[in-house]
């Protein structure tokens, strides 16, 4: 028996060819070090992926945020302006996602929302105020004309997105998207 398990032992070793360095079992002895150590080396990234120095973290998950329905709407243009143009599209009826994506000059706010029928188009997050902190956008939309079918809520999705510098985006601390029925915010 024990002459069965010497022979199993040695099948099982590997061997390299005679002369070789590897036969000596030195790469071996440096490689296990330096395997263990990238191993631990990659699973650190895990905490600087959750960190705050991480840029992908500086605005977190969207949550709900209360309709505040008795702010009035600013005009488009100033009021010291010779010409005035009025927005006549609506607000979209309900915000469902709201992400801010870093970029090199700045942040992209990027909404998504469920109109109330399909056709609607000419989809605009517009500035509402930018007070204490808290920048607040509307999201308007233009109604088709002619009656509209109301489908699967996925047909009716409407994604627009807004750029807005570093200059802007300096003492903003909150974003918040208001629709018809909702809002959705995220802060800093």
């Amino acid at each position: 028996m024990h002459q069965v398990q010497r022979v199993l032992f040695k099948a099982a070793l590997i061997r390299y060819p005679k002369g070789n360095d590897l036969s000596k079992g030195r790469t071996m002895r440096k490689t296990l070090p330096l395997l263990l150590c990238a191993t631990l080396a990659v699973t650190g990234c895990a905490r600087v992926s959750d960190s705050k120095l991480n840029p992908l973290n500086w605005f977190g998950a969207s949550r709900s945020a209360p309709l505040n329905a008795t702010d009035e709407l600013r005009p488009l243009v100033p009021a010291n302006r010779a010409t005035k143009v009025v927005d006549s599209r609506g607000a979209i009826e309900t915000v469902a996602t709201l992400s801010v994506e870093k970029t090199p000059d700045g942040a992209l706010i990027r909404a998504t929302g469920i109109a109330s029928t399909q056709g609607q188009f000419n989809a605009q997050l517009v500035p509402v105020s930018n007070e204490g902190g808290t920048l607040t956008l509307a999201f308007r939309i233009q109604a088709a004309a002619g009656s509209t079918g109301v489908n699967d809520a996925r047909s009716r999705e409407v994604t627009v997105a807004r750029f807005l510098s570093f200059d802007e985006l300096s003492d903003v601390k909150t974003i918040v998207v208001q629709g018809a029925t909702n809002a959705r915010s995220t802060s800093r």
